[in-house]
């Protein structure tokens, strides 16, 4: 028999306080199904990119890159997790680093293209161009695997000068800065683009499109702006908890609110493509194109269904009028009614 004093077990990667095993389970269990909640729906926006040719564009590559790191949160977060609590190990803390990272520079690389998009509309197809997306993509993912995994060279000693003064310049450098001049550019479009869409209403109910045009970029940079107001509300209690360990003030960080900081994790790759689906114009539209496209397909197969039962009907009533005498015009004449 098992006995119960073990039943209390210890997550010393990130927590210190002892945490018993059936809160651990039960954490696990709604990590898990949030993850998958999270894979399907950024699984279902690469999907649409990748078979939908309206939706090939240079914003939409910038979405899919986005969606692959919170692919990564819902299919590696946990596992890597789980691992890192048996084995005790540091590799969830590398991978955190990275996806955070990841997140930031696909945002940047987002923001950026929003910024031509609406600044520079004219020379937009000369500025981004597919192989500047390659590259803003590359660059988002190996910039942050690099950073991510800089520590080894002073074997992640967490307790050591270099690893504290790491941190400082990575939540300074990668996170502060640039999620400042992000929040700045997006205020700086939106009211910008918002005058020039009151300055053109008119000229589009004319048959001008100028307006109607920069209407629709209005609402991708409102899509984005969410999108980054969502990043920096469900990361800032892990934010928080660095902040608190670099100051040597862990005694600030308890377990729920570690807690809490994987829950708004895994909120946030959920609700990024859930944004992108119900508030970019062109997402909708596309599944509006699928949802009539499976309606049609439906009632299709169940007229088919109708006709040959009604021919089935009409074999059987040929059949029985032979057999007694009927005329076959007029079962033809019957069927002209059905």
């Amino acid at each position: 028999m098992v006995n119960m004093s073990t039943a209390v077990t210890e997550i010393r990667s990130y927590t210190s306080e002892p945490v018993s095993a059936q809160t651990f389970l039960i954490l696990i269990i709604s990590w898990a199904f949030l993850g998958l909640v999270s894979a399907g729906l950024n699984i279902l926006v690469c999907a649409m990119v990748y078979t939908d040719k309206k939706l090939r564009n240079m914003t939409n590559y910038l979405v899919v890159s986005l969606s692959v790191s919170d692919l990564l949160v819902a299919f590696v977060f946990v596992p890597v997790y789980i691992t890192d609590y048996y084995a005790r190990t540091v590799i969830g803390d590398y991978f955190v680093a990275f996806i955070l990272l990841a997140t930031v520079f696909n945002l940047c690389g987002v923001t950026y293209e929003r910024y031509i998009a609406l600044t520079r509309p004219f020379r937009y197809r000369t500025i981004i161009s597919c192989q500047k997306v390659c590259v803003i993509i590359f660059c988002s993912w190996i910039f942050p695997l690099l950073l991510s995994l800089l520590p080894l060279a002073w074997n992640t000693n967490v307790k050591a000068t270099v690893h504290k003064v790491y941190l400082s310049i990575m939540l300074t450098l990668f996170i502060f800065i640039p999620c400042t001049t992000m929040v700045c550019v997006y205020m700086r479009l939106l009211r910008v683009v918002h005058r020039f869409v009151l300055r053109n209403k008119g000229r589009s109910t004319r048959g001008n499109a100028t307006g109607y045009q920069v209407g629709n970029e209005e609402k991708a940079a409102r899509v984005f702006a969410i999108v980054l107001a969502m990043f920096l509300l469900c990361w800032l209690p892990l934010i928080y908890i660095n902040i608190c360990w670099i100051t040597d003030q862990s005694q600030l960080v308890t377990n729920e609110l570690i807690f809490i900081s994987f829950y708004t994790l895994e909120l946030n790759s959920i609700l990024d493509p859930v944004i992108c689906a119900f508030f970019k114009r062109d997402f909708r539209s596309a599944l509006k194109r699928r949802f009539k496209f499976f309606c049609v397909r439906g009632e299709e197969h169940s007229d088919t269904r109708i006709d040959s039962d009604i021919n089935i009907a009409l074999r059987v009533i040929s059949t029985r009028s032979k057999n007694s005498g009927y005329s076959p015009e007029l079962v033809q004449g019957a069927a002209i009614f059905m």
